[in-house]
């Protein structure tokens, strides 16, 4: 291999453009190394016990991140059993739903409302869901 073509070779690398995302939402969407994480617990009817997924027939637990614009950030489907789970986020403003499902991932619940939250870049941020008796449909 001649030195020209592996400077013309190296050349033609860098000229080569990258991969950029845009979107009309300000808010971060993707993770990056500088990202923090948001955890997130869940109970049923205030018990942490495993069974309460057993006998509420709630195989997983959906979780959908959004962006305050109602735009959909990450969507985390986890054994209910577990009762945690870690989303990496960019820093930023987010909100979400939660609903329990079944094994064919039909909803148990109603979907539950998780408030405004900011994740700092380097931090976790931990917020506990509860699913009462009355969101069981």
């Amino acid at each position: 291999m001649t030195k020209a073509f592996v400077v013309l070779s190296g050349a033609v690398l860098f000229a080569i453009p990258g991969c950029f995302v845009s979107t009309n939402d300000p808010t971060p969407v993707a993770a990056s190394n500088s990202s923090g994480s948001l955890t997130v617990d869940w109970t049923i009817n205030n018990s942490t016990d495993p069974n309460q997924c057993n006998q509420s027939v709630a195989a997983d637990i959906d979780i959908i991140v959004t962006t305050p614009n109602g735009a959909t950030v990450d969507e985390v489907t986890q054994p209910c059993v577990d009762g945690v789970t870690t989303v990496a986020l960019s820093p930023g403003v987010y909100g979400g739903n939660a609903a329990l499902t079944d094994a064919a991932g039909t909803e148990r619940t109603t979907w539950l409302n998780i408030d405004p939250f900011t994740i700092h870049s380097g931090s976790d941020l931990s917020i506990s869901v509860d699913f009462p008796a009355n969101s069981f449909k």
